[in-house]
């Protein structure tokens, strides 16, 4: 879900771009997301008047909400990773990880 957030952050996405920028992910897995992120309002589904037909998806204000929360976590986790990285190697070298 964060990846599929960030993804469609700043313009609406066609689900077939999502899937190819997103390695890994299946189409069942990817419809499940995106359809939980619509039901819990974080994104918006539209389907385009084209042939064949396509869905596209935007973020909806609520979603921008969390995404700015998302942020400030990924700062975090970059002005704290030594730390963590740290705190791994006292924890693995008392533990004999």
């Amino acid at each position: 879900m964060v990846l599929t957030l960030s993804l469609i952050r700043d313009k609406p996405r066609r689900f077939n771009a999502l899937r190819r920028d997103i390695e890994g992910v299946t189409q069942k897995m990817l419809s499940q997301t995106l359809k939980q992120m619509e039901r819990d309002g974080l994104i918006t589904r539209t389907v385009l008047p084209t042939t064949p037909v396509s869905v596209e998806y935007a973020v909806t204000p609520l979603g921008q909400t969390l995404a700015a929360v998302l942020d400030s976590l990924q700062l975090w986790a970059r002005d704290h990773i030594a730390d963590v990285l740290a705190a791994r190697r006292l924890y693995d070298g008392r533990v004999g990880g």
